[in-house]
């Protein structure tokens, strides 16, 4: 391929809120991006239950191809799709639905972890899996159906991650993609497959896991139906990058891989989640891993993400979102303006508590934890916002040291990714407490990571090296440096009094 040429890109970067089309055309070793299409997206309730609309989502991903179309014209390299992770599709032997797709917020899971441990005893699926323990993990949604003895088990023929739907539905090819399939608490990193043993034990079936494939993998072209439907050159190929959307992001880092070694630099990709951990070559499955609850998922060029799993700004989005019902029109901006105003380190809580999980309100949440914690209430918005902002920096601290502990290494430097790290007073309030250097962006790394693995596919790009640089190259950097140190060890230990 000729390197000079330009060439286009479009990554589909689906979140638990909003879905978006996003043209990448690489020209001189830059990146440059065009949102051309965003769509909302949620958990649907009925009755006890919360659903994924996959088939919208769908409508919608044929949408943005029209639109494209209509911006671009026919041409297009390829089209590469990432969602969260987690959460799977159950296939019929005509390889259609067998009904509608769970959330992971959706409350089956409630115990099943348990419950799921006394099947098999959590040491020994940490020690086949790596994968860290939540409610939400593929493992423990399939046992509830299990225990549950749901109907759709007994027509189910294949079990799927929620990209390789879609890349199924664009090139017909059915495939399971690495750094998803990580994600399930389904999977050896060790042997480099499904974990059979495991799979058998829980009583599921191990015919229905698929072919396992590299992020980065072209599958095959856009199917003919499709391609004429939107306008599409028939040409156009449907790869499949690092579908998880934090495996996408965090091959977006932008760090320097001559200065930073192996377990120097962390990573946190920040958004609804906080996912903060660091790139590794191997799996590290060990008790102090077990013991702190971290997890080993799949990277680029089958590296691993050794990282642990906090909720992230989720806290501050459900909080807005109530606020948003009250008609009071703020903006992040403005909450941030209302951070500054209020006394720092009134209040504590811990964000991985499980009332914050998925609560009805999310501010009285927050609430009843200081009130069950004997705290001062926090009432003012700037007051619950900057309690929800200094604990989120505080936890980073905690993940930061277990992992250090863990893996034996200092941590030189962090790097924030992702929208979280466009919230300047959060990334100050981290170096604070970190007291190490933090450089945050691209803000857009998820879609980043997406276009330049689908670029790396058609060799476009050499090698990782280069496809960071190559985002270095492309994207505003900031730095912050740690400020007012001591304050924040003397809080923080504080936080740890409260939260234990």
């Amino acid at each position: 391929m000729d390197k000079n040429k330009e060439s286009k890109y479009l990554a589909f970067d689906l979140g638990a809120s909003t879905g978006r089309a996003i043209v990448g055309i690489i020209e001189k070793n830059k990146l440059k991006l065009e949102e051309i299409y965003r769509f909302p997206n949620g958990g649907i309730q009925i009755g006890e239950s919360l659903y994924w609309d996959l088939l919208s989502l769908f409508k919608e991903i044929k949408n943005a191809l029209l639109i494209y179309v209509k911006k671009h014209g026919h041409d297009l390299n390829s089209i590469g799709i990432n969602t969260w992770g987690v959460d799977f599709v159950l296939l019929d032997e005509k390889d259609e639905l067998v009904g509608p797709i769970h959330h992971y917020r959706d409350k089956r899971t409630v115990g099943m972890v348990e419950e799921m441990c006394e099947v098999v005893p959590k040491e020994e699926i940490f020690n086949q899996t790596g994968i860290q323990f939540m409610e939400l993990n593929s493992s423990t949604q399939i046992f509830s159906m299990i225990k549950n003895k749901s109907p759709r088990l007994n027509i189910t023929k294949r079990f799927i991650m929620l990209p390789d739907y879609f890349n199924y539905l664009l090139s017909g090819v059915i495939a399971s993609e690495f750094s998803d399939v990580t994600t399930t608490q389904l999977y050896n990193p060790v042997k480099k497959e499904w974990a059979y043993d495991l799979i058998e034990k829980l009583g599921l079936k191990p015919e229905w896991f698929q072919n396992i494939v590299p992020g980065g993998t072209i599958l095959g072209s856009i199917q003919d139906n499709i391609a004429e439907e939107v306008g599409l050159n028939k040409d156009t190929k449907i790869i499949a990058p690092l579908t998880h959307d934090t495996g996408s992001a965090y091959t977006a880092v932008p760090v320097d891989m001559h200065e930073y070694k192996e377990g120097e630099f962390a990573i946190l990709s920040s958004g609804t989640w906080s996912l903060l951990g660091v790139e590794l070559q191997e799996p590290l499955i060990s008790d102090k891993a077990l013991k702190y609850n971290y997890t080993n998922e799949g990277g680029i060029n089958g590296t691993i993400r050794f990282l642990k799993n906090i909720t992230g700004m989720w806290l501050i989005q459900e909080c807005k979102k109530l606020w948003d019902k009250d008609n009071l029109g703020l903006t992040w901006e403005d909450i941030e303006l209302e951070v500054q105003k209020e006394e720092s380190f009134q209040f504590f809580i811990n964000p991985d508590d499980h009332n914050f999980m998925n609560p009805s309100n999310m501010i009285q949440a927050i609430k009843g934890y200081c009130k069950n914690t004997k705290q001062n209430i926090p009432e003012t918005i700037g007051q619950i916002s900057r309690t929800i902002f200094e604990c989120l920096a505080f936890r980073y601290r905690e993940a930061i040291e277990n992992l250090e502990d863990i893996i034996k290494k200092k941590i030189r430097i962090l790097h924030i990714i992702g929208g979280g790290s466009q919230n300047a007073l959060l990334n100050q309030f981290t170096a604070n407490t970190l007291n190490i250097p933090v450089k945050t962006g691209p803000s857009e790394a998820t879609a980043i990571g997406n276009l330049l693995v689908q670029a790396l596919s058609f060799g476009k790009i050499n090698d990782i090296v280069e496809l960071r640089k190559i985002v270095k190259n492309s994207f505003p950097i900031t730095d912050f440096t740690p400020k007012d140190v001591t304050r924040w060890n003397d809080a923080y230990n504080n936080y740890l009094g409260v939260i234990r």
